[in-house]
């Protein structure tokens, strides 16, 4: 009995040995990385939701005419914009916009090129301030209009 233990016992420590010596260690037969770049095009829209024209008659004493709250904008944008304003009037004025409501803004020309906005991603609604300064040598109670125009890009 002793010997069918000791045969027993032998015979799993030889199972033991020829199963760890038999031990198959797995390596790497293949590497590949893959690296994807999306490109998304801009998709910008410019929306007026209220034109933005005003007609005027000049102050007697000179002094700049305001005007706010006039049209109002959307912009829509996936990317950083930038908006220039400008305005048609007759050679007589001067014109100067400004985001409306917010006073601290700064007037900005609407002559010639035009004052530029910027603002990021995403959509916005813009309304807009407006004053009009007659130039040297203009007729007081003159009527006058003032037309805004948008063009959109991206920054």
């Amino acid at each position: 009995m002793k010997r069918i233990h000791i045969i027993g016992a032998m015979l799993v420590v030889t199972v033991l040995l020829v199963g760890l010596g038999g031990t198959v260690f797995a390596r790497e037969l293949a590497s590949a990385e893959l690296k994807v770049r999306m490109e998304i095009p801009v998709m910008q829209k410019l929306t007026i939701l209220q034109p933005a024209e005003i007609a005027f008659i000049y102050p007697e004493n000179g002094q700049a005419v305001e005007f706010n709250n006039v049209g109002m904008i959307r912009v829509q944008s996936n990317a950083n914009w930038a908006l220039t304003v400008g305005a048609v009037a007759d050679a007589s004025v001067d014109v100067a916009v400004r985001p409306s409501g917010d006073r601290f803004a700064h007037w900005q020309s609407a002559q010639g090129l035009g004052g530029i906005y910027t603002g990021p991603n995403g959509s916005q609604d813009i309304g807009w301030d407006v004053k009009v300064e007659s130039r040297a040598g203009s007729l007081a109670k003159q009527q006058g209009t003032v037309q805004l125009y948008f063009t959109l890009g991206q920054s």
